[in-house]
Protein backbone atom coordinates (compact mmCIF):
# COMPACT_ATOMS: atom_id res chain seq x y z
CA UNK A 1 0.00 0.00 0.00
CA UNK A 2 1.17 3.65 -0.98
CA UNK A 3 0.94 6.30 1.28
CA UNK A 4 0.69 10.14 0.45
CA UNK A 5 3.17 12.51 1.80
CA UNK A 6 2.58 15.92 3.05
CA UNK A 7 0.39 17.91 0.34
CA UNK A 8 3.14 20.73 -0.17
CA UNK A 9 3.70 22.39 -3.53
CA UNK A 10 4.83 25.54 -1.44
CA UNK A 11 6.21 24.95 1.53
CA UNK A 12 5.78 28.77 2.19
CA UNK A 13 2.62 28.88 1.98
CA UNK A 14 0.50 26.99 4.56
CA UNK A 15 -2.74 26.97 2.38
CA UNK A 16 -1.25 24.12 0.34
CA UNK A 17 -0.31 22.07 3.56
CA UNK A 18 -2.27 19.19 4.80
CA UNK A 19 -0.68 17.03 8.19
CA UNK A 20 1.85 14.57 6.90
CA UNK A 21 0.91 10.39 8.05
CA UNK A 22 1.44 9.17 10.88
CA UNK A 23 1.89 5.33 11.93
CA UNK A 24 1.48 2.61 9.67
CA UNK A 25 -1.62 1.65 12.40
CA UNK A 26 -3.00 4.70 11.75
CA UNK A 27 -3.83 4.41 7.62
CA UNK A 28 -7.07 5.21 7.29
CA UNK A 29 -7.12 3.06 3.70
CA UNK A 30 -5.72 -0.43 4.07
CA UNK A 31 -5.92 -3.59 1.35
CA UNK A 32 -8.95 -4.83 3.24
CA UNK A 33 -10.82 -2.09 1.63
CA UNK A 34 -9.77 -2.76 -2.11
CA UNK A 35 -10.47 -6.65 -0.70
CA UNK A 36 -14.31 -5.84 0.04
CA UNK A 37 -14.11 -4.22 -3.39
CA UNK A 38 -13.36 -7.28 -5.26
CA UNK A 39 -15.61 -8.67 -3.14
CA UNK A 40 -18.41 -6.54 -4.35
CA UNK A 41 -17.65 -7.08 -7.84
CA UNK A 42 -17.62 -10.76 -7.51
CA UNK A 43 -20.83 -10.81 -5.87
CA UNK A 44 -22.46 -9.06 -8.51
CA UNK A 45 -21.16 -11.24 -11.45
CA UNK A 46 -22.08 -14.42 -9.05
CA UNK A 47 -25.79 -13.13 -8.49
CA UNK A 48 -25.04 -13.07 -4.73
CA UNK A 49 -24.79 -10.23 -1.44
CA UNK A 50 -21.40 -9.37 -0.95
CA UNK A 51 -19.93 -9.89 2.40
CA UNK A 52 -20.14 -7.77 5.48
CA UNK A 53 -17.46 -4.71 5.46
CA UNK A 54 -14.44 -6.17 6.97
CA UNK A 55 -13.05 -2.74 8.20
CA UNK A 56 -13.78 -1.10 11.32
CA UNK A 57 -14.14 2.51 10.07
CA UNK A 58 -16.97 1.61 6.92
CA UNK A 59 -19.42 4.03 8.75
CA UNK A 60 -16.99 6.84 8.05
CA UNK A 61 -16.78 9.59 5.24
CA UNK A 62 -14.31 10.30 3.06
CA UNK A 63 -13.68 11.06 -0.82
CA UNK A 64 -12.94 7.96 -2.49
CA UNK A 65 -11.98 6.77 -6.07
CA UNK A 66 -12.06 2.84 -6.88
CA UNK A 67 -9.76 2.15 -10.04
CA UNK A 68 -9.09 -1.62 -11.43
CA UNK A 69 -6.04 -2.64 -13.48
CA UNK A 70 -4.96 -5.46 -15.99
CA UNK A 71 -1.92 -6.65 -16.06
CA UNK A 72 -3.14 -9.34 -18.75
CA UNK A 73 -0.71 -7.16 -21.39
CA UNK A 74 2.01 -7.17 -19.50
CA UNK A 75 5.39 -7.08 -21.29
CA UNK A 76 9.19 -6.00 -20.84
CA UNK A 77 8.72 -2.40 -19.44
CA UNK A 78 5.27 -2.59 -19.99
CA UNK A 79 2.92 -1.14 -17.51
CA UNK A 80 -0.68 -2.26 -15.92
CA UNK A 81 -3.40 -1.06 -18.18
CA UNK A 82 -6.13 1.12 -16.49
CA UNK A 83 -9.56 -0.80 -16.93
CA UNK A 84 -11.94 1.51 -15.30
CA UNK A 85 -11.59 4.24 -12.51
CA UNK A 86 -14.61 6.17 -11.05
CA UNK A 87 -14.94 7.84 -7.73
CA UNK A 88 -17.05 10.77 -6.18
CA UNK A 89 -15.35 14.01 -4.42
CA UNK A 90 -18.33 14.27 -1.52
CA UNK A 91 -17.13 12.53 1.45
CA UNK A 92 -19.50 9.27 1.40
CA UNK A 93 -19.95 6.43 4.19
CA UNK A 94 -16.87 3.83 3.02
CA UNK A 95 -19.07 0.83 3.15
CA UNK A 96 -21.68 2.55 1.38
CA UNK A 97 -19.14 4.46 -0.93
CA UNK A 98 -17.20 1.43 -2.21
CA UNK A 99 -19.92 -1.07 -3.04
CA UNK A 100 -21.20 1.50 -4.92
CA UNK A 101 -17.97 2.83 -6.72
CA UNK A 102 -16.50 -0.82 -7.14
CA UNK A 103 -19.09 -1.66 -9.51
CA UNK A 104 -19.81 2.07 -11.17
CA UNK A 105 -15.89 2.02 -11.95
CA UNK A 106 -16.04 -1.95 -13.13
CA UNK A 107 -19.30 -1.74 -14.88
CA UNK A 108 -19.91 1.74 -15.87
CA UNK A 109 -16.71 3.76 -17.00
CA UNK A 110 -17.55 5.07 -20.32
CA UNK A 111 -13.91 4.84 -21.59
CA UNK A 112 -13.92 1.05 -21.37
CA UNK A 113 -16.42 -1.93 -22.03
CA UNK A 114 -18.04 -3.86 -18.84
CA UNK A 115 -15.31 -5.86 -17.18
CA UNK A 116 -16.44 -9.41 -17.35
CA UNK A 117 -16.15 -12.52 -15.00
CA UNK A 118 -12.98 -14.08 -17.21
CA UNK A 119 -10.83 -10.76 -16.84
CA UNK A 120 -10.99 -11.06 -13.09
CA UNK A 121 -7.95 -13.37 -13.01
CA UNK A 122 -6.01 -10.61 -14.27
CA UNK A 123 -7.57 -7.52 -12.43
CA UNK A 124 -6.18 -5.79 -9.39
CA UNK A 125 -8.01 -3.16 -7.48
CA UNK A 126 -6.99 0.07 -5.72
CA UNK A 127 -8.91 2.34 -3.24
CA UNK A 128 -7.78 5.92 -2.72
CA UNK A 129 -8.94 7.98 0.08
CA UNK A 130 -8.74 11.06 -0.58
CA UNK A 131 -7.88 14.35 1.34
CA UNK A 132 -9.65 17.90 0.46
CA UNK A 133 -9.21 19.84 -2.07
CA UNK A 134 -7.20 22.74 -1.75
CA UNK A 135 -6.89 25.55 -5.08
CA UNK A 136 -3.44 26.69 -6.61
CA UNK A 137 -2.72 29.82 -8.37
CA UNK A 138 -0.61 28.06 -11.50
CA UNK A 139 -1.97 25.20 -12.99
CA UNK A 140 1.77 23.45 -13.01
CA UNK A 141 1.65 24.38 -9.18
CA UNK A 142 1.98 20.92 -8.05
CA UNK A 143 4.50 17.70 -7.77
CA UNK A 144 3.29 14.80 -9.53
CA UNK A 145 3.52 11.68 -7.56
CA UNK A 146 2.10 13.77 -4.57
CA UNK A 147 -0.93 15.69 -5.51
CA UNK A 148 -4.12 14.77 -7.80
CA UNK A 149 -5.12 17.93 -10.01
CA UNK A 150 -8.49 18.88 -10.28
CA UNK A 151 -9.74 21.08 -13.45
CA UNK A 152 -12.56 23.52 -14.54
CA UNK A 153 -13.14 25.61 -16.78
CA UNK A 154 -15.99 27.13 -19.16
CA UNK A 155 -16.21 25.91 -22.46
CA UNK A 156 -15.05 28.24 -24.77
CA UNK A 157 -17.94 27.38 -27.59
CA UNK A 158 -21.07 27.62 -25.60
CA UNK A 159 -22.68 30.47 -23.98
CA UNK A 160 -24.40 29.82 -20.35
CA UNK A 161 -23.07 28.54 -17.72
CA UNK A 162 -22.01 25.14 -19.00
CA UNK A 163 -18.02 23.85 -17.32
CA UNK A 164 -16.22 21.05 -18.10
CA UNK A 165 -14.02 19.36 -15.53
CA UNK A 166 -11.77 16.31 -14.53
CA UNK A 167 -9.03 14.90 -12.47
CA UNK A 168 -6.46 12.85 -12.39
CA UNK A 169 -5.05 10.79 -8.55
CA UNK A 170 -1.52 11.31 -7.63
CA UNK A 171 -0.20 8.40 -8.90
CA UNK A 172 -1.20 8.84 -12.92
CA UNK A 173 1.19 11.29 -13.69
CA UNK A 174 3.71 9.42 -13.20
CA UNK A 175 2.42 6.25 -14.26
CA UNK A 176 1.97 7.20 -17.83
CA UNK A 177 5.44 9.54 -17.69
CA UNK A 178 3.69 12.51 -18.47
CA UNK A 179 5.47 16.21 -17.58
CA UNK A 180 2.81 18.58 -15.57
CA UNK A 181 1.75 20.46 -18.65
CA UNK A 182 1.01 17.10 -20.31
CA UNK A 183 -0.57 16.42 -17.62
CA UNK A 184 -3.01 19.12 -17.55
CA UNK A 185 -3.82 18.86 -21.21
CA UNK A 186 -4.58 14.50 -21.17
CA UNK A 187 -7.08 16.18 -17.93
CA UNK A 188 -9.13 18.89 -20.62
CA UNK A 189 -9.41 16.13 -22.82
CA UNK A 190 -10.80 13.93 -20.34
CA UNK A 191 -13.10 17.09 -19.46
CA UNK A 192 -14.67 16.35 -23.22
CA UNK A 193 -12.80 19.68 -24.76
CA UNK A 194 -11.37 17.20 -28.05
CA UNK A 195 -9.59 20.92 -29.84
CA UNK A 196 -5.84 21.46 -29.24
CA UNK A 197 -4.81 23.80 -26.45
CA UNK A 198 -1.94 25.09 -26.00
CA UNK A 199 0.13 26.12 -22.28
CA UNK A 200 -0.97 30.24 -21.98
CA UNK A 201 -3.84 30.20 -24.11
CA UNK A 202 -6.76 30.94 -23.87
CA UNK A 203 -8.27 27.51 -22.75
CA UNK A 204 -5.66 27.54 -20.40
CA UNK A 205 -5.61 30.69 -19.18
CA UNK A 206 -9.13 29.86 -18.12
CA UNK A 207 -8.29 26.75 -15.90
CA UNK A 208 -9.26 26.56 -12.15
CA UNK A 209 -7.04 24.00 -10.60
CA UNK A 210 -7.29 22.40 -7.35
CA UNK A 211 -5.09 19.87 -5.88
CA UNK A 212 -5.12 16.90 -3.03
CA UNK A 213 -3.35 13.88 -1.51
CA UNK A 214 -4.67 10.39 -1.10
CA UNK A 215 -4.09 7.59 0.80
CA UNK A 216 -4.10 4.24 -1.40
CA UNK A 217 -4.63 0.27 -1.16
CA UNK A 218 -4.14 -1.93 -3.36
CA UNK A 219 -4.54 -6.18 -3.92
CA UNK A 220 -4.36 -8.27 -6.87
CA UNK A 221 -6.85 -11.13 -7.57
CA UNK A 222 -4.44 -13.89 -6.57
CA UNK A 223 -4.06 -11.81 -2.71
CA UNK A 224 -8.07 -11.77 -3.10
CA UNK A 225 -8.47 -15.81 -3.83
CA UNK A 226 -6.05 -16.32 -0.78
CA UNK A 227 -7.46 -13.91 1.78
CA UNK A 228 -11.38 -14.97 1.09
CA UNK A 229 -10.61 -18.61 0.95
CA UNK A 230 -9.00 -18.52 4.82
CA UNK A 231 -12.01 -16.45 5.32
CA UNK A 232 -14.69 -18.86 4.41
CA UNK A 233 -12.81 -21.49 6.09
CA UNK A 234 -12.95 -19.45 9.51
CA UNK A 235 -16.52 -19.01 8.71
CA UNK A 236 -17.41 -22.66 8.15
CA UNK A 237 -15.04 -23.11 11.57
Amino acid sequence: MSRTPSLTSDPSDPSTQIPTPVEDQDRICTELHALYCFDVLIAHLEGREPMEPPFENKNEKYALFVTWNTSSNLRPNRKPALRGCIGNFSPMKLAEGLREYALISALEDHRFSPIKANELPHLSCHVSLLTPMTPISSPLDWTPGIHGIHITFPHPDHTGNRTLSATYLPEICPEQGWTKEETILSAIQKAGYKYKVSVGDEVWNSLTVKVYGSEKASVTWDEYKSWSEKALKGVKN
